[in-house]
């Protein structure tokens, strides 16, 4: 098969990069991650634009901009991290696995369970602990790369995780798997052009994958949302929620919509307690619900104008790691 030189490029450099990250010790291995992800904002200009915008939409003046772009470096590292760590789950500590009889009982109703998460701290190492250490059959809703010899990488470095990765668009896949009992992962917090629900995400209405919340309520199956956090470099805890009540949602006209709702609530107690952890790189409010799209160099005002909730104010804890945090570069 003939591919394209751009693919090729692509390819390679993903080689070179793993071959680089993947050192015998995890610990050498975050650091160079790190290392990474402190020049990768130089890099990935468009990603470093958005994640700005998104942190200054989300926390207003309670971030200055010299404390905006120390939590983007943060969250720069964090990305590179977790990409090591994707690589190498089995190097992975835990120090804490809680509410793991959340899930376990799910599973154990026999009727499937979805297995909600975000982009926060360490989540593919998570899915690794739920397959290998929990012994639990998984499927995993994703996204394929546009490029085939990358996806085809990727796919064999995460055959060690013996979770069935189904494409995010393959509905009936995801209900095959739900049907012979398996636990469903889907990552929630996506920005979702068409068929979305517009839902406040962290005080911000976005467009949010409806796909959990729906399967949830029409399968009448449980919903658990799990976040996997970062203590340090390759060390994580792990926390399996209880499952969404869902009993009031079903009565409503806008049932998806509400489960959604409730869902995002349960993870941003976390997003922002572990806000130097999160993915502020993505595009997250990018598509909006009238159909229009916003650009990282928007307008602030205006966009922060749309929020139905005042700006978040920043945890103790994210102050106290940015007062610790001197940046050595500088716009």
């Amino acid at each position: 098969m003939t591919h394209r030189w751009s693919h090729r490029l692509e390819w390679w450099l993903v080689r070179a990069l793993s071959v680089w990250l993947d050192a015998p010790e995890p610990g050498v291995s975050c650091r160079r991650a790190m290392a990474l992800g402190t020049m990768g904002r130089m890099i990935l200009r468009r990603e470093w634009a958005w994640c700005q915008t998104n942190l200054r939409l989300i926390y207003g003046d309670h971030l200055s901009r010299e404390e905006r772009f120390d939590l983007g470096v943060l969250a720069f590292r964090n990305i590179f991290m977790s990409y090591v760590e994707g690589l190498q789950p089995e190097g992975v500590q835990w120090t804490e696995i809680g509410g793991s009889h959340h899930l376990l009982d799910a599973f154990q109703s026999g009727r499937g369970a979805i297995l909600a998460s975000v982009h926060l701290g360490g989540w593919e190492s998570g899915l690794f602990h739920g397959a290998r250490t929990l012994g639990l059959p998984l499927a995993c809703l994703y996204r394929p790369t546009n490029n085939p010899l990358s996806e085809q990488f990727f796919q064999e470095r995460r055959s060690i995780y013996n979770i069935e990765w189904i494409p995010r668009d393959d509905v009936r896949a995801a209900i095959r798997a739900l049907k012979r009992g398996k636990i469903l992962v889907v990552m929630t917090d996506i920005n979702f052009r068409r068929g979305g629900v517009a839902v406040p995400f962290l005080g911000l209405p976005a467009m949010c994958p409806p796909g959990a919340s729906r399967l949830a309520l029409q399968l009448n199956i449980p919903l658990v949302p799990v976040v996997t956090v970062r203590d340090a470099p390759g060390i994580n805890r792990l926390h399996y929620q209880p499952p969404l009540s869902l009993e009031e949602c079903k009565s409503s006209d806008h049932a998806v919509e509400d489960a959604t709702f409730r869902l995002n609530q349960v993870f941003a107690r976390w997003i922002h307690e572990y806000a130097e952890q999160y993915n502020w790189l993505h595009a997250r409010w990018r598509s909006r619900p009238d159909g229009s799209l916003w650009r990282p160099d928007g307008d602030g005002s205006r966009m922060a104008g749309e929020r139905v909730e005042p700006f978040v104010p920043v945890s103790s804890r994210i102050r106290m790691l940015l007062s610790h945090n001197t940046s050595k570069e500088k716009q």
